[in-house]
């Protein structure tokens, strides 16, 4: 699957949507907590994100 967002400014911070298909998937909604992890090795950089789940 592949999406483009838009990217905005919200404090000082640069901020994007997470698509309402991936949202689905992770089982995410408002208030969620997700982990981003960026792999820098190789070229480019490729970024996950996942869930935070409460212990």
């Amino acid at each position: 699957m592949t999406y483009e967002t838009k990217a905005g400014l919200v404090g000082g911070s640069i901020t994007t949507v997470v698509p309402a298909a991936i949202a689905n998937l992770l089982n995410i909604e408002k208030g969620s907590k997700i982990r981003w992890v960026a792999d820098t090795e190789g070229n480019g950089v490729l970024v996950t994100i996942e869930p935070v789940t409460k212990q």
